[in-house]
């Protein structure tokens, strides 16, 4: 699918659905004693994330936006299916080693190039007889308790599939080493130690970024509603990178207000945000002098190479950027508020931008395009993995402006 991109500033206010990160977390907790989780969004990643957990002999119903979790693990056999979903895949590898049965985890092609090494290794180590390194592989368990080490260099889930198996493993001890996004593990503390029944899952931080960079880009003035910006979500550091580029960030009673500015390049270390790192990319192309991305070599194992994509999308614009090993820099000429950009003459005929199939650079590409004339972004129903009414949401957010 594609969709063109209408220009405009981004103003009024909205509530972006639950957070996709905290509610994954919410519904594996909640397979250990049943529970309701609230304010479950619309996902791909989710619906994947619950036939697996069926699979695997849970019950899992819906009643609106909330899912109700019972029964206990008990199949014989099965397939799954984690499609692009990686916390999926690895958490129901560590889900699946908890019993008996020999359940097999594979995914989308790209999925099967994601790492999967460090994960079944711990596995290995507490008991599990996995038959591959990635995926696919079949696993069966039962795994038992043990002091282990986890290198998170290429992502922290490794460790949060772990760590959501400390309640039913008694003398489980998880050493993390790596820094990879690492905060993500620091949320699956949160998350365990704030679980009750019922769970309410609070907005998206991942989805509101990709609004509160709309309003820095366009001059534009948004209210974020039910977020705080004391969040534990990882994708909350939006709001102090947005702040020190020149936007003018606030907490009003439950809602966090972003208003643009003068905007001038920054140096964002996204080692435990990496999901922002496109968005930061769009920034730096409006804003005055040099933004450096850095601290996140792993962005190249995520669903698309972010870091190539992130260059190729501001090279397309006629924007000047680099790739370094472990991010890239944004050469941004300081495009003023409101002002429209100037193409070269022979983009006057439209820019397509792709979004490679993923969903954080397929937002990334609407909201660059905010400003650009004749923009189409092809692959959009890549956002149906986490957000799917975003550019429902963008339309009305730009509309409110006009």
């Amino acid at each position: 699918m594609k969709v063109d991109i209408r220009n405009g500033r981004i103003a009024g206010s909205i509530r972006v659905p639950g957070s996709k990160s905290i509610a994954q977390r919410a519904l594996i907790l909640a397979t250990r004693k049943g529970g309701r989780v609230t304010n479950v969004p619309e996902s791909g990643d989710l619906e994947i994330l619950c036939n697996g957990l069926r699979a695997l002999g849970y019950r899992v119903d819906e009643d609106g936006d909330s899912r109700i979790v019972g029964g206990t693990q008990g199949v014989s056999a099965v397939i799954i299916d984690a499609g692009d979903n990686g916390t999926a895949a690895r958490c129901l590898t560590a889900l699946a080693a908890t019993g008996t049965a020999e359940v097999t985890i594979d995914g989308s092609e790209r999925l099967r190039q994601r790492p999967m090494a460090p994960l079944v290794s711990a596995l290995r180590e507490l008991g599990a007889v996995v038959s591959a390194d990635s995926l696919p592989l079949t696993v069966r368990g039962p795994i038992k308790g043990g002091t282990i080490k986890v290198d998170t260099a290429d992502s922290s889930q490794f460790a949060t599939a772990l760590v959501l198996m400390v309640e039913r493993l008694p003398g489980l001890k998880i050493k993390v080493t790596g820094k990879a996004s690492f905060s993500y593990v620091g949320l699956t503390a949160t998350v365990m130690r704030n679980f009750e029944n019922p769970f309410v899952v609070e907005p998206d931080f991942s989805s509101a970024a990709s609004h509160a960079v709309g309003a820095a880009v366009t001059g534009g003035d948004l209210v974020l509603e039910g977020l705080s910006m004391s969040s534990p979500q990882p994708d909350a550091r939006i709001l102090p990178f947005l702040s020190r580029a020149g936007c003018m960030v606030t907490q009003e009673d439950h809602s966090v207000r972003v208003r643009g500015g003068m905007l001038h390049g920054i140096t964002a270390n996204v080692a435990n945000c990496p999901d922002l790192a496109p968005l930061i990319g769009v920034l730096g192309f409006f804003a005055e002098g040099e933004t450096v991305v850095s601290g996140a070599p792993h962005l190249k194992h995520k669903e698309s190479d972010r870091i190539a994509c992130t260059v190729s999308m501001i090279r397309a614009v006629g924007g000047t950027a680099e790739p370094r090993d472990d991010g890239f820099v944004i050469y941004g000429d300081g495009i003023p508020d409101g002002e429209p950009v100037e193409l070269p003459a022979d983009m006057a005929n439209g820019i397509t931008l792709s979004s490679h199939g993923d969903h954080r650079m397929a937002m990334a590409a609407a909201v660059l395009a905010l400003r650009i004339p004749g923009v189409t972004v092809t692959g959009s129903d890549a956002v149906g993995k986490s957000y799917p009414r975003f550019f429902d949401d963008l339309s009305l957010l730009t509309e409110l402006s006009s």
